[in-house]
């Protein structure tokens, strides 16, 4: 088992990494601003659990089998740009379905589930998850560990867990400024051309970020 120490070491510089502007708390705020406070709780906890997948990964050496070949790596990484962009495509086709003076009611548990799974798949298909696990992780297990297998997989939970309660922080303040600016149908048709168009180019991001 890891330290006290180590423990509390991991969680603070998880907890400074987590609330740093990135491309989750991104997501986290399209999917509020197009859907409403309850789509963002659901994209949230997706992205917290596709981080836990990553985390076997890296546990179980499969992330380091998959670094060493960069062609796998590469489809990955361009079926997570082609969703991504997908994603961005289908919000500026949605309706308005989610009204501003109602953005702090909750989505409908088809849609949880939906907005989940989203929020889970985007995580798992991001290389750079994989790659952030497998170079912090090892960085905190001591070689003289008697256990370094289960080590890692409990210092890497950390990440998701203190990752969670910041992009739901996130969630609710975007819904709150948003509860704000009323159902103005022009206001709607602009939240959801501006979310489409940041997953848009988040897409784009990551294909010219990591192309290079």
């Amino acid at each position: 088992m890891p330290t006290f120490e180590t423990l509390l070491l991991v969680t603070v510089a998880a907890a400074i990494m987590n609330a740093l502007p990135g491309p989750s708390q991104l997501y986290v705020v399209t999917r509020t601003i197009a859907l409403g406070r309850g789509a963002g709780f659901a994209s949230a906890s997706g992205l917290a659990s596709g981080a836990v997948v990553h985390v076997v990964l890296a546990s179980t050496g499969l992330t380091a089998l998959m670094a060493a070949t960069p062609a796998l790596f590469d489809v990955v990484r361009w079926i997570g740009v082609a969703y991504l962009i997908w994603l961005g495509i289908a919000t500026w086709r949605e309706k308005d379905d989610a009204n501003p003076s109602e953005v702090g009611k909750p989505v409908a548990r088809r849609s949880a589930w939906h907005l989940f799974r989203q929020g889970f798949i985007i995580e798992v298909l991001n290389p750079k998850t994989a790659l952030f696990f497998l170079a912090f992780l090892p960085q905190f297990v001591s070689p003289a560990s008697p256990a370094p297998g289960l080590e890692m997989p409990i210092l890497g939970l950390l990440v998701p867990l203190t990752a969670l309660p910041v992009d739901l922080a996130i969630a609710f303040g975007a819904s709150a400024a948003l509860s704000r600016l009323g159902g103005n149908p022009f206001v709607a048709r602009l939240r959801r051309w501006l979310a489409g168009s940041v997953l848009v180019g988040l897409g784009l991001f990551v294909l010219v970020e990591d192309g290079r």
